[in-house]
């Protein structure tokens, strides 16, 4: 009896773990739309929605893994590997082919959001190798030849410190 109430958990967390995928893959996208449209008011709100969802992922994981755990304390040695697809096997038929495909679900959206997450890990990159070489940019041409100072007089280059204005008083 206990074995099929665990089962059905199981088949519980697996649904709340897709529907948080889902919502992650949604975030992900929202977020990637927000950083192509410079909205970033939009990636700051939809970057903390992301990381709601991933606390509430973990939460739903960590419960899987016990359940998992306490799946396999009952079966023993029918499930030796101790993946959910060896557990899931064990399952009563009827159940079997549910857990299967909220299994085989799961699986398809994690790879969908690794590859999401991928290209906005990408595309940030760019983005902040951009705004590095502006800066770069910005310091090299702002770097005085030669920095006058009150008097008229000047320092030669190599005394000069980076700075943005002559020292005119």
């Amino acid at each position: 009896m206990e074995k099929t109430a665990l089962f059905n958990e199981l088949a519980g967390l697996l649904t709340q773990e897709n529907s948080i995928h889902q919502n992650l893959i949604d975030t992900a996208q929202d977020m990637n739309n927000c950083a192509r449209g410079n909205d970033m008011d939009g990636l700051k709100r939809k970057s903390a929605l992301f990381d709601d969802h991933v606390c509430g992922l973990e939460k739903a994981q960590e419960r899987r893994i016990d359940i998992c755990g306490r799946l396999l304390g009952i079966l023993g040695d029918a499930a030796p590997s101790g993946r959910m697809a060896a557990i899931i096997e064990q399952s009563e038929p009827q159940q079997r082919g549910q857990l299967k495909e909220l299994r085989t679900a799961l699986m398809e959206r994690v790879q969908k959001l690794k590859a999401l997450n991928t290209s906005n890990i990408v595309m940030f990159r760019e983005a902040l190798g951009g705004i590095s070489a502006s800066i770069n940019m910005f310091k090299a041409s702002a770097t005085p030849k030669t920095a006058y100072r009150h008097k008229g007089d000047f320092k030669p280059n190599s005394r000069c410190a980076l700075s943005l204005f002559n020292e005119v008083a």
